[in-house]
């Protein structure tokens, strides 16, 4: 192959090219580029308006590079440097060696002589002209990449706007850059002007893979503009010192063109001008040499040259808040790089970063070469990415990865999203449109988005009485706390002020609110609400995409998911305040559909499951785990028959068991530990009531309750999921999920006598919906097979009640108000005043009585405003105080004993005796010595108690609380308040006689520590239960504290760091985009449309005419006749063909000429040119009289080539020139980037006609 072929390389020095005032110099620069270099040849010389001088650097290339610009551009003009020079230092080199051509060589600069060889005279209006008269020249250096190929005008183009700049009176322009399209796929923009944002990042404004469609076709400013195309003058690049030695591959870009508009240039880019770019190196398609003295990583590369840039170009004013964007930003890029599992990337980050800071030396001296700009900072603003831009960009970025559609129809699009041409077009199509409601049908065909926002508008009406101000409470849920920070204080400290206090462990579920309502600014409330009222929606729309896998139809799934939103236990769990259950609603079916990809039954080959879905079916579990137990035991008996099915593989299948059960054990520990061995039965919130549900209602997947239906409803589900069992394909999902559905019956009925059976019946219900799913795919069509018969009518009568249970479930539900126990209502249980007392000096508490019969009385000792979210965990988890429950049982029975002094030991000073307890309680309450009646109030009674009530009281050594209270007021033996807070104390007591102690209406536990002016004080136990110190007859500064215990501590970050690596290696990893330009897929041609309706028998028939009319051209052989005239073909421009990476010397077809130690590097009936003579200044009369460019010639006369299509010519179609004409499709074949596409790269389908 010789570029020298070309016959627009050689023009006549004498001729004028376009736009001759500007003196081009090319600058390619090769770098094992020889996969590329053809195209990047074929579009430096085929260029229609020629450059003037061409250089190539090549950097020690170990491929055919070298060679290949040798014999295009003459050994004279290629320099050969080390293989570690960088881009910037081989221009360098290259514009050094490239000389500044003059009138002197270029005559057509100067003025004409005047001789006119046609008439053969003289012409004396060429005297008039100046000596010069398109001005004086412009040097300008066009650089190019050896994986960058411009279109034949794209240098044009880029005169153009200079030359038009010219012309407005704006000599300003130093730099025109072209817009970047990918190398493959020809339609993406990679770049149409580019900036940098403080955070390091390159900023191009386009979405990825977007596509060129002309929305970015304007001329404007921007900061920088790519090396790949770059123009730039050539005495601007001198005066700024060319590229920046620093920067030796990636960024050299952005700091060259932001100096050049410091200096107050501009960089402009015109549209109009079109460079394909490989980006070789940015995607690791080759190794980067030039720095340092071995490989260096890309992105390594990449992340030290922005933080280069930005630090050596920024203002002064503006380095410390764009330096600690950099720091900020790497650290948050390392972390969701760690967390998309490319640790690589995230040690490129880190080292990138500290690379050029622990150089400061480098970044001052840059920094003193490149002074004080020309321009005011307000000038270069709108270079740079709005404020929040890149913000945005991540958002969106992280959004479209998340819920991006990958359903069959967006997959069956290709791999560019493409429409496939299926029917007719113009007003025909529009017609059948509107006729067909063609817009319902889209949606239609993505009913995810528009099932959820039906699913909360459901639930918005169905909640309408728990939206409003106020917070959520009642039935199983305590009011939560104000703040996001009190819930995370309730997980994390090792004491928990809950009635007599304690240091139980806190409930897993906490910090999982927590986390939430950070999500959500603080607001607990907020976060409540999502998880109940929302849950009804969000449980349907898991639903849906998590049936993905079981079946294609989006009818049946929608179904399965309008029928799970309303199963009972979900509908129950939102009227009873039951937040574990609603979690485990909406986190059930992605759990399911976890566990399936975990144990390999998602594969018919039997391929065992991957350990990514291992381990995200160990993260969902440990999070339903925390809310409702009762899913560990259900998942223990699943995995062991799984381990018995799998038994031929038990070692991998066994690790797998043992990290999917072991995880929530570990993750949730030690609380964990406490649920063995029957606490899974409990879920997160207050014992409220049980199921006591009927078998007809477990059977009917109801768990009883308010909110709840009649199992009767649903009966057809259950139907459906047995006629499944008919179905003799898919055997294997319909078993397994009556299996679960079994796990689910017989854990529901365990729990029902103790506990509510919700949870349980959620896991029978979604395991009954998938096995109904699966029995009813293709279920019309099997019936339709059969004859007639009693079938057809039983089908029939199970479809109605399956798909009418939910519906009139979900019109009940929404008719008569989700709103049961659960209510909105103030969160403060107690009176104002009391509450408020209880916030004072004295943290005086209230113990509230309930009761629905006098042998049987419920009680809490609450402080301050009441109980909150966790509260009744905690309560149970101390066990009680035994103390305190005989107390309450001598209080309630009437016993003569001195209560009120006894409840002032534990800082009592309010009773509250909630509506609808017993009049004898009341009458009891009303006798009691020391108990004074205040108020009742909405049927709520309360008493305060006539003694002095404090937490932290000082009392006489012997005296216990109930003897200090009774002598009260005088004497030595007088109980003393010291004011205290929730749980630390900080005070000043005055001195007083020995032997006193300071005693706590706390527990007493080893974390209590007292201190008296810095010296610590000898605890003690109280009345046998209650914390204190003695104290000394002098008095001071008080301080009490309670000191986590370093193991609590210690495990608490080991928990956290447990739980965010559970996540990353549950989270999918980091897609990368190393191969994102590849060869399109073929185009589907258009095919006949089944089915029976207007549209579909039309457009049949259409193709069936098109298919006959076809036929009757075709000839005897099967080959296509001819259906018009041939077009003669012209002989086409020798233009040299882009072989296959490696197979540089594959033998010519036969005839072919041979030229050096290449086959096929000139074409047959295309003259040599010698070597070294496309750039020799003798040209032609016409600079275009010698053929133009054609970018379709490929392949010149031999064989058709990639890129060469005969019907884009005229010419009979013959499928014989394919060389896969009769080859069937390999699916084992490996893709091989490398080799031309059968029809092309381009935009254009195998027909020829345009995408």
């Amino acid at each position: 192959m010789s570029v020298h072929s070309h016959t627009a390389a050689r023009q006549d020095a004498a001729a004028t090219p376009e736009f001759p005032r500007h003196v081009v110099t090319a600058v390619l620069v090769s770098h094992d580029g020889a996969r590329w270099l053809p195209d990047a040849l074929t579009g430096l010389i085929g260029q229609e308006r020629p450059v003037q001088f061409a250089v190539a650097a090549d950097t020690g290339s170990a491929d055919h590079s070298a060679q290949l610009v040798t014999d295009a551009l003459g050994a004279d003009r290629v320099l050969h440097l080390a293989r570690r020079t960088g881009f910037g230092q081989a221009v360098e080199e290259a514009n050094r060696a490239a000389p500044v051509l003059t009138p002197e060589e270029l005559p057509y600069l100067k003025r004409p002589s005047g001789w006119d060889p046609v008439t053969r005279t003289w012409r004396d209006d060429a005297y008039d002209l100046p000596e010069l008269p398109h001005g004086e020249p412009i040097q300008w250096l066009w650089l190019l990449h050896d994986d960058c190929a411009p279109e034949p005008d794209a240098l044009a183009e880029l005169l153009r706007v200079v030359d038009r700049e010219l012309e407005l009176g704006r000599d300003d322009v130093a730099v025109v850059g072209p817009k970047l399209r990918g190398w493959y796929d020809r339609r993406q923009l990679l770049e149409v002007g580019v900036t940098i944002a403080h955070s390091g990042r390159r900023w191009t404004g386009l979405d990825r893979r977007e596509q060129d469609q002309g929305q970015h076709d304007h001329i404007r400013p921007v900061l920088s503009v790519s090396t790949a195309g770059m123009l730039i003058r050539r005495d601007v690049f001198e005066q700024l010192g060319g590229f920046d030695r620093r920067l030796p591959l990636m960024r050299d870009d952005v700091d060259l063109c932001w100096r050049v508009n410091a200096a107050g240039l501009r960089v402009l880019i015109a549209p109009d001008a079109v460079v394909r770019h490989a980006e070789a190196a940015s995607r690791e398609r080759r190794t980067v040499d030039c720095a340092g003295r071995t490989t260096a990583s890309p992105h390594k590369v990449d992340k030290a040259g922005a933080v280069y840039t930005l630090l050596v170009n920024t203002r002064t004013a503006a380095l410390p808040w764009v330096l600690l964007r950099l720091v900020l930003g790497t650290l948050l890029r390392t972390v969701a790089y760690l967390v998309g599992k490319v640790p690589g990337q995230a040690l490129d980050e880190i080292r990138g970063l500290m690379g050029t800071l622990l150089r400061p030396e480098r970044i001052i001296a840059g920094r003193r070469r490149r002074g004080r700009p020309a321009v005011d900072k307000s000038e270069l603003r709108p270079l740079f990415p709005p404020p929040g831009a890149t913000v945005r960009a991540t958002v969106e970025q992280i959004a479209g990865n998340v819920l991006g559609g990958s359903d069959s129809e967006v997959s069956s699009a290709g791999r560019h999203g493409g429409g496939i041409e299926s029917g007719p077009g113009g007003d025909d199509a529009d017609f059948l449109e509107i006729e067909q409601f063609a817009r319902l049908k889209r949606i239609a065909r993505k009913p995810g988005p528009v099932l959820f926002l039906v699913l909360l508008l459901i639930s918005f009406v169905a909640c309408r009485n728990l939206l409003g101000g106020g917070a959520l409470a009642g039935g199983a849920l305590l009011p939560a706390p104000a703040d996001a920070s009190d819930l995370w204080s309730r997980y994390v400290d090792a004491w928990h002020p809950v009635g007599a206090g304690g240091t139980p462990s806190a409930p897993p579920y906490l910090a999982i609110v927590a986390l939430l309502a950070s999500a959500l600014l603080g607001s607990t409330g907020l976060a409540v609400t999502v998880l109940l009222v929302c849950s009804v929606p969000l449980a349907g729309v898991t639903a849906y995409f998590a049936s993905r896998p079981l079946v294609t139809s989006r009818l049946l799934r929608a179904w399965a998911a309008v029928a799970y939103a309303f199963l009972p236990a979900a509908t129950g769990a939102l009227a009873g305040g039951r937040i574990g259950t609603a979690v485990l609603a909406v986190l059930l079916p992605l759990i399911a559909r976890a566990g399936i990809a975990a144990s390999g039954l998602a594969h018919a080959s039997g391929a065992r499951g991957s350990w990514r879905a291992t381990w995200a079916y160990a993260l969902l579990l440990t999070i339903t785990t925390a809310f409702t137990p009762i899913v560990w035991p259900i998942a223990l008996v699943l995995g062991l028959g799984l381990l018995a099915v799998r038994r031929t593989d038990i070692t991998a299948y066994g690790l797998r068991f043992l990290a999917q059960l072991g995880t929530p054990l570990l993750v949730l520990a030690p609380w964990s530990l406490t649920l063995l061995p029957f606490g899974f039965f409990t879920e997160a919130g207050l014992e409220y009531g049980d199921s006591a549900a009927s078998a007809l209602d477990l059977l009917g997947a109801s768990p009883g309750g308010p909110g709840t239906v009649d199992g009767l409803m649903l009966i057809g589900i259950v139907l459906a999921a047995l006629a499944a069992l008919l179905r003799t394909e898919r055997q294997l999902g319909i078993r397994t999920a009556w299996a679960a559905a079994l796990a689910g019956l017989v854990f529901a009925v365990l729990s029902n006598s103790s506990a509510w059976a919700g949870p349980a019946t959620l896991v029978y219900g979604l395991a009954l919906l998938t096995a109904a799913v699966l029995g009813a795919d293709g279920a019309r069509a099997r019936v339709a097979e059969q004859s007639f018969g009693w079938r057809q009518p039983v089908a029939a009568l199970i479809a109605f009640a399956s798909a009418a249970g939910p519906l009139l479930v979900a019109a009940g539900w929404m008719i008569a108000g989700a709103d049961g126990p659960l209510e909105r209502r103030d969160p403060v249980q107690v009176p104002a005043f009391v509450a408020e007392d209880g916030n004072n000096r004295d943290q005086a508490r209230t113990l509230v009585l309930d009761s629905d019969s006098a042998a049987h009385v419920r009680y809490m000792l609450v402080r301050g405003s009441g109980a909150r979210l966790g509260d009744a965990e905690l309560a149970a988890a101390n066990g009680g105080n035994t103390q305190l429950d005989k107390i309450v049982a001598n209080l309630v029975a009437g016993s003569g004993a001195d209560q009120a002094d006894q409840l002032g030991g534990f800082a009592v000073r309010y009773v509250l005796v909630h509506k609808g307890a017993p009049r004898e309680i009341t009458r009891v309450l009303d006798a009691t010595p020391g108990l004074k009646r205040l108020s009742e109030q909405h049927g709520s009674a309360l008493w305060r108690v006539d003694r002095p009530v404090a937490r932290a009281t000082i009392v006489a050594a012997s005296g216990t609380a109930s003897a200090g209270a009774a002598g009260a007021g005088t004497g030595a033996g007088a109980v003393q308040p010291v004011a205290a807070g929730p749980v630390e104390i900080h005070t000043t007591v005055p001195a007083g006689s020995d032997g006193r102690v300071l005693r706590l209406a706390d527990a007493a536990d080893d974390g209590w520590t007292a201190t008296l002016d810095g010296k610590p004080l000898t605890p003690t136990t109280v009345d046998g239960w209650a914390q204190g110190f003695k104290l000394p007859a002098s008095g001071g500064t008080l301080d009490v504290v309670h000191d986590d215990p370093f193991g609590h501590t210690a495990w608490l970050w080991a928990q956290g760091a447990l739980a965010v690596v559970l996540v990353v290696l549950a989270l999918p990893g980091r897609r990368r985009d190393i191969d994102d330009d590849l060869p399109e897929e073929p185009a589907v041609p258009a095919q006949a449309v089944a089915g029976e309706g207007r549209r579909a028998r039309r457009l049949r028939a259409q193709a069936e005419a098109e298919a006959a009319g076809q036929e009757g051209q075709n000839g005897q052989d099967g080959q296509y006749g001819e259906a018009v005239p041939p077009v003669p073909q012209a002989a086409p421009a020798a233009v040299p063909q882009q072989q296959s990476y490696g197979e540089w010397d594959t033998p010519s077809p036969a005839g072919a000429a041979q030229y050096g130690g290449y086959g096929n590097e000139q074409y047959q009936g295309t003259g040599q040119y010698p070597a070294g003579g496309a750039y020799d200044q003798s040209y032609q009369a016409d600079p275009y009289q010698a053929g133009q460019y054609d970018p379709y010639a490929y392949g010149g006369t031999g064989q058709p080539t990639a890129g060469y299509d005969p019907a884009a010519y005229g010419q009979p179609y013959d499928p014989s020139h394919e060389p896969s004409y009769d080859q069937g499709y390999d699916a084992t074949a490996a893709y091989d980037p490398a080799q031309p596409h059968p029809h092309g790269n381009g935009s254009e389908r195998p027909d020829g006609s345009q995408q």
